[in-house]
């Protein structure tokens, strides 16, 4: 009898046939664990803390406080973010120049990042905390941000000594800024704005009409961190200037004319003068106010001998002041010169 014998791979069991996917799979599994890890662990040591600081001081440089606000919220740190806004923000009429951002520090997912930015011709540093937010690692997201807004606490302040009206508002940047006034009857009426806060720029500062006599030079808040104040004054205007020193010139004049040299308002010394002896010999100058609506102006006069002349011929020259009150009625100013007693 012939034997016959089958030489070749037998067919595999099934137990092995079912546990190569199972160990496919978990290669799988495994690779692509590692390589997310892998991923994750370049993302977080590659990404640099100062590029979201970088980004947000680019968007207070290009006047885009939206952006600014999007990147740190400034309502988030307690801010009142009424002036933190792309109309303020945009109508300043210098904003900051960045110099270098970087990081100074790094811990984990904490970091510190230093900036120094110029404005208005000065240099300055500020130093961000910066943090990661959580997750954002197995989310393969740098998730910096800078844990505060770079702001400035501005405060505006309005000296009034002259009109007794005070500023109620001033005009900052195009918005109304609103003061409160702090009156001393006859003395001042000034203001001064609660403490705003605005991102680092330069802004215009303008107050408001206060019509014929009197004006509020414009000025700007150079808004440095960490608070910046600025200051604007009510002025006397040419026109009431020149009412007040008009008027103590006809005084001056009526005090070196017969009948009238003797007037309350003359000083004392030419009420005892022959008016036919003295006279002007430079109007009245130096205009300067003082309290409760009231003025003094300087005046030379020259007084001598029978006969004498200002230019010569025994005249003796005398410097005095005249003291005078002015009441402004709209468009309307009313000059009385009075007495040294109602200084």
């Amino acid at each position: 009898m012939t034997t016959s014998s089958t030489t070749g791979s037998s067919p595999a069991a099934p137990a092995a046939r079912r546990e190569r996917p199972v160990w496919i799979t978990s290669v799988a599994v495994a690779l692509a664990v590692g390589g997310y890890l892998i991923a994750a662990a370049l993302i977080s040591n590659s990404s640099d803390p100062s590029d979201e600081v970088s980004s947000y001081l680019a968007a207070i440089a290009d006047g885009d406080a939206s952006t600014a606000a999007h990147i740190v919220d400034p309502g988030a740190s307690g801010n009142d973010a009424a002036y933190l806004t792309d109309d303020v923000l945009g109508a300043a009429t210098e904003r900051i120049e960045v110099v270098s951002v970087i990081t100074t520090r790094r811990e984990g997912d904490t970091a510190e990042v230093t900036a120094v930015m110029k404005l208005a011709s000065k240099t300055f540093n500020h130093t961000f905390t910066v943090t990661r937010d959580a997750g954002s690692y197995w989310l393969l997201r740098p998730g910096w941000h800078p844990d505060a807004p770079l702001t400035v606490s501005a405060t505006v302040t309005a000296l009034d000594r002259i009109s007794l009206t005070g500023m109620k508002q001033v005009n900052f940047a195009g918005n109304q800024l609103e003061l409160a006034v702090s009156d001393i009857p006859g003395v001042s009426a000034d203001s001064e704005s609660e403490s705003v806060q605005v991102y680092p720029a330069v802004y215009d500062l303008t107050g408001p009409e206060l019509g014929t006599y009197f004006s509020v030079e414009s000025t700007e808040l150079v808004a440095l961190p960490p608070t910046a104040t600025a200051a604007l004054a009510v002025a006397a205007t040419g026109e009431l200037q020149t009412a007040l020193l008009d008027a103590a010139n006809v005084q001056a004049n009526a005090c070196v004319e017969p009948g009238t040299s003797t007037d309350a308002a003359c000083p004392v010394f030419l009420r005892q003068q022959d008016p036919s002896t003295t006279g002007v010999i430079r109007a009245p100058y130096n205009l300067s106010f003082r309290t409760d609506h009231r003025f003094m102006v300087n005046v030379k006069f020259w007084y001598g001998p029978e006969g004498a002349r200002s230019s010569g011929g025994g005249a003796t020259v005398y410097t005095t002041d005249l003291i005078g009150k002015y009441t402004v009625t709209g468009d309307d100013v009313t000059v009385e010169l009075t007495t040294w007693e109602d200084l």
